[in-house]
Protein backbone atom coordinates (compact mmCIF):
# COMPACT_ATOMS: atom_id res chain seq x y z
CA UNK A 1 0.00 0.00 0.00
CA UNK A 2 1.30 3.64 -1.11
CA UNK A 3 0.62 6.36 1.47
CA UNK A 4 1.45 9.45 -0.56
CA UNK A 5 1.93 12.43 2.00
CA UNK A 6 0.34 16.15 0.01
CA UNK A 7 2.71 18.34 1.93
CA UNK A 8 5.96 16.41 0.14
CA UNK A 9 4.78 16.43 -3.54
CA UNK A 10 6.51 19.58 -5.88
CA UNK A 11 3.86 21.09 -7.94
CA UNK A 12 5.72 21.55 -11.24
CA UNK A 13 3.89 24.17 -12.20
CA UNK A 14 4.81 26.42 -9.59
CA UNK A 15 8.16 25.19 -9.93
CA UNK A 16 8.21 25.41 -14.00
CA UNK A 17 7.09 29.40 -12.93
CA UNK A 18 10.10 29.71 -10.70
CA UNK A 19 12.94 28.68 -13.20
CA UNK A 20 10.84 30.49 -15.81
CA UNK A 21 11.50 33.62 -13.52
CA UNK A 22 15.42 32.86 -13.08
CA UNK A 23 14.85 31.01 -9.73
CA UNK A 24 16.52 27.91 -8.45
CA UNK A 25 15.61 24.57 -7.11
CA UNK A 26 15.86 25.30 -3.80
CA UNK A 27 13.51 27.40 -3.90
CA UNK A 28 10.67 25.60 -6.03
CA UNK A 29 11.06 22.76 -3.35
CA UNK A 30 11.40 24.99 -0.35
CA UNK A 31 15.29 24.80 0.70
CA UNK A 32 16.06 27.33 3.33
CA UNK A 33 19.47 29.87 2.52
CA UNK A 34 20.44 28.87 6.10
CA UNK A 35 20.15 25.20 4.85
CA UNK A 36 22.40 26.15 2.03
CA UNK A 37 24.95 28.55 4.10
CA UNK A 38 25.06 25.22 6.32
CA UNK A 39 25.46 23.17 3.80
CA UNK A 40 28.76 25.13 2.71
CA UNK A 41 30.34 25.89 5.86
CA UNK A 42 30.62 22.16 6.04
CA UNK A 43 31.91 21.88 2.35
CA UNK A 44 34.46 24.49 3.37
CA UNK A 45 35.23 22.97 6.68
CA UNK A 46 36.00 18.96 4.61
CA UNK A 47 37.73 21.47 1.86
CA UNK A 48 40.65 22.79 4.60
CA UNK A 49 40.62 19.40 6.24
CA UNK A 50 41.93 17.91 2.88
CA UNK A 51 38.79 15.91 2.94
CA UNK A 52 38.10 16.77 -1.02
CA UNK A 53 35.86 13.67 -2.00
CA UNK A 54 33.25 15.17 1.19
CA UNK A 55 33.60 18.30 -0.41
CA UNK A 56 32.63 17.52 -3.43
CA UNK A 57 29.84 15.65 -1.76
CA UNK A 58 28.03 18.55 -0.60
CA UNK A 59 29.50 20.82 -3.01
CA UNK A 60 27.60 18.57 -5.64
CA UNK A 61 23.94 18.85 -3.96
CA UNK A 62 24.36 22.77 -3.54
CA UNK A 63 24.99 23.19 -7.18
CA UNK A 64 21.75 21.44 -7.86
CA UNK A 65 20.10 23.43 -5.67
CA UNK A 66 21.06 26.42 -6.46
CA UNK A 67 23.06 26.57 -9.89
CA UNK A 68 23.66 30.22 -9.58
CA UNK A 69 25.90 30.77 -6.64
CA UNK A 70 29.43 31.64 -8.17
CA UNK A 71 31.33 30.63 -4.15
CA UNK A 72 29.94 26.80 -4.77
CA UNK A 73 31.20 26.28 -8.28
CA UNK A 74 34.56 28.11 -7.06
CA UNK A 75 34.97 26.22 -4.66
CA UNK A 76 34.16 22.80 -6.76
CA UNK A 77 36.97 23.89 -9.14
CA UNK A 78 39.65 24.21 -6.09
CA UNK A 79 38.74 20.59 -4.87
CA UNK A 80 38.59 18.72 -8.07
CA UNK A 81 41.76 20.67 -8.88
CA UNK A 82 43.07 18.97 -5.23
CA UNK A 83 42.19 15.60 -6.65
CA UNK A 84 43.92 16.06 -10.13
CA UNK A 85 40.94 16.33 -11.62
CA UNK A 86 42.08 19.46 -13.67
CA UNK A 87 40.00 19.76 -16.74
CA UNK A 88 36.55 18.84 -14.33
CA UNK A 89 37.95 22.27 -12.21
CA UNK A 90 38.37 24.63 -15.31
CA UNK A 91 34.48 23.82 -15.99
CA UNK A 92 33.46 24.16 -12.54
CA UNK A 93 35.44 27.62 -12.02
CA UNK A 94 34.19 28.57 -15.67
CA UNK A 95 30.55 28.33 -14.38
CA UNK A 96 31.98 30.84 -11.63
CA UNK A 97 33.20 33.42 -14.04
CA UNK A 98 29.96 33.48 -15.56
CA UNK A 99 27.83 34.37 -12.89
CA UNK A 100 30.65 36.52 -11.38
CA UNK A 101 32.89 37.16 -13.38
CA UNK A 102 36.69 38.34 -11.28
CA UNK A 103 40.18 38.38 -12.58
CA UNK A 104 41.59 36.11 -10.53
CA UNK A 105 39.37 33.09 -10.95
CA UNK A 106 39.88 33.87 -14.60
CA UNK A 107 43.61 33.27 -14.17
CA UNK A 108 42.99 30.22 -12.10
CA UNK A 109 41.34 28.66 -15.20
CA UNK A 110 44.43 30.05 -17.59
CA UNK A 111 47.32 28.70 -14.95
CA UNK A 112 45.68 25.27 -14.71
CA UNK A 113 45.13 24.80 -18.65
CA UNK A 114 49.04 26.20 -19.40
CA UNK A 115 49.62 23.53 -16.80
CA UNK A 116 48.42 21.37 -18.41
CA UNK A 117 48.82 22.21 -21.79
CA UNK A 118 45.29 23.11 -22.42
CA UNK A 119 45.39 25.61 -25.34
CA UNK A 120 41.64 25.93 -25.61
CA UNK A 121 40.78 26.12 -21.64
CA UNK A 122 44.42 28.53 -21.49
CA UNK A 123 43.29 31.05 -24.45
CA UNK A 124 39.76 31.49 -22.96
CA UNK A 125 40.90 31.90 -19.12
CA UNK A 126 43.01 34.76 -20.59
CA UNK A 127 40.74 36.23 -22.60
CA UNK A 128 38.29 36.84 -19.89
CA UNK A 129 41.59 37.66 -17.57
CA UNK A 130 42.10 40.36 -20.28
CA UNK A 131 38.52 41.68 -20.03
CA UNK A 132 39.03 41.82 -16.23
CA UNK A 133 42.77 43.41 -15.90
CA UNK A 134 42.48 46.28 -14.14
CA UNK A 135 45.17 49.03 -13.58
CA UNK A 136 47.17 47.06 -10.97
CA UNK A 137 50.57 46.37 -11.64
CA UNK A 138 50.98 43.26 -10.34
CA UNK A 139 47.95 41.75 -11.99
CA UNK A 140 49.03 43.07 -15.17
CA UNK A 141 52.50 41.80 -14.47
CA UNK A 142 51.09 38.41 -13.85
CA UNK A 143 49.41 38.22 -16.72
CA UNK A 144 52.09 39.14 -18.67
CA UNK A 145 54.22 36.09 -17.08
CA UNK A 146 51.07 33.84 -17.93
CA UNK A 147 50.57 34.97 -21.29
CA UNK A 148 54.54 34.65 -22.13
CA UNK A 149 54.00 31.06 -20.62
CA UNK A 150 50.90 30.32 -23.40
CA UNK A 151 53.01 31.25 -25.98
CA UNK A 152 55.44 29.28 -25.04
CA UNK A 153 53.95 25.94 -25.60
Amino acid sequence: MKVENETSKIDLFAAAKLFSEGKVLSDAIGVSQGFKDALYSIAVVDYEAKRYDQTLQGLRLLVILDQNNADYWALMGNALKDLGLYLEAITAWNMAMGLAPQFKTAMVIARVAVAIKDKDWAREGLMMSLAHLKNNPKDQEDYRKLLEAYEAF
